[in-house]
């Protein structure tokens, strides 16, 4: 378990920082603090903690609480109260606007803040200006996006980041403008860092319907199209996962940048849509489009076609982001069989009529023509 102590000294605290906003930095140990001068590992904090959760009631945030909540923790929730209100009556909740209005955490402590909503540099900037000496932690959710490419040998935290050639007063797309936001985090808290870079976040609650495509189209059978090929490699992460992940390491007091990619061992695409057909006896099959037959007809990942990418070009490695850093430090993962089921279970629970129109994927009459046109084309 990597503790604070393991990462950026107070020297090296500027260069870490700095760093960020090209390249992830290799945290270097750090010097002992007045409360741990013979370099011992401050005890972990097991229960009673409080947490301070920026959001809290869309996606992550509701298995976040559930889980502190049974691991005895204390919760205080802030948002602008207009999402699930309803959720968790027993918690605190503050109402203020990350953009402009923090009023309501003035003059108050807590032992750690996560930060699920932050997403650009002034939002994460004004709370951390304002939390850096109200707490011990502060995590921050940051994204698999902030890497340049995917073109390193070895895709890990210190992989480039941010984009080669484009002035950081242009830096406002999701990724970099996540990248800008990890560096006000690392300014403002130094040794006390804690970044996770989540890949696709999936599960119960997840309303993007990237994964909930699959076990939906796969438990309706029939030919169901799948794109590019069967050794594509897939990765992603269950929201339950990740929560349970995010309390562990305030627990352990923890500080450092980790890629919380799942599952544990390398999944390629046929993998996973047949592991996701073992939840479901509907008779089916699976026909293998190729990426440039769907390129020309406009369906590429980003648009129709969800959750992975053609491994080649500056996705080479898309699907192959290193997460032993997290996994040493006590991430771990469900079975794909258990987040298929438990994803469709919740998908149906949404769907009691029958009449809800998925987000993202194919709908039924363009993938049976597609369907056609490829086995016209002789695929």
């Amino acid at each position: 378990m990597a503790t604070r102590r393991e990462f950026m000294g107070q020297a090296g605290i500027a260069a870490g920082a700095a760093a960020l906003g090209l390249g992830s930095p290799r945290l270097a140990a750090a010097r002992p603090g007045p409360d741990d001068r013979a370099g011992r590992p401050r005890p972990p904090r097991h229960q009673g903690m409080s947490i301070l959760i920026l959001g809290g009631t869309g996606f992550i945030g509701p298995h976040v609480v559930r889980h502190a909540l049974a691991r005895g923790h204390r919760i205080t929730l802030f948002n602008r109260g207009r999402t699930n209100t309803h959720l968790f009556p027993e918690v605190e909740k503050l109402v203020g606007d990350r953009n402009s209005d923090l009023t309501a955490l003035e003059g108050r402590r807590w032992d750690a803040v996560l930060d699920n909503s932050g997403y650009t540099p002034h939002q994460v900037g004004l709370s951390v200006d304002l939390l850096r000496d109200a707490t011990d932690q502060y995590l921050f959710t940051s994204t698999r996006a902030v890497y340049t490419d995917f073109t390193a040998d070895v895709m890990d935290e210190d992989a480039p980041i941010g984009p080669r050639d484009l002035p950081e007063s242009e830096w406002t797309a999701y990724g970099p403008a996540k990248v800008l936001a990890e560096r006000k985090v690392a300014e403002g808290f130094g040794a006390r860092t804690l970044i996770v870079r989540p890949p696709v976040i999936v599960g119960p609650g997840d309303r993007s319907d990237r994964f909930t495509y699959w076990p939906d189209r796969i438990d309706a059978g029939g030919e169901v199209l799948v794109q590019g090929d069967p050794a594509d490699p897939v990765q992603f992460v269950d929201v339950r996962d990740l929560s349970e992940f995010y309390v562990h390491l305030l627990e352990q007091q923890t500080a450092g940048i980790f890629n919380s990619t799942g599952p544990g061992a390398p999944l390629s695409a046929a993998e996973l849509v047949y592991g996701i057909r073992a939840i479901t006896s509907t008779p089916l099959s699976f026909t293998w489009v190729d990426w440039d037959f769907l390129a020309d007809r406009g369906q590429m990942p980003q648009q129709q076609l969800p959750f992975w990418q053609p491994p080649r070009g500056r996705y080479l490695n898309y699907g192959r982001i290193d997460s032993s850093r997290a996994i040493a430090a006590g991430l771990t993962f469900r079975p794909l069989a258990v987040i298929a089921e438990d994803t469709l279970d919740w998908h149906r629970s949404r769907d009691v009529d029958g009449e809800y129109q998925l987000r993202t994927g194919l709908s039924r009459d363009i993938e049976a023509r597609l369907l056609a046109e490829w086995r016209e084309a002789g695929g």
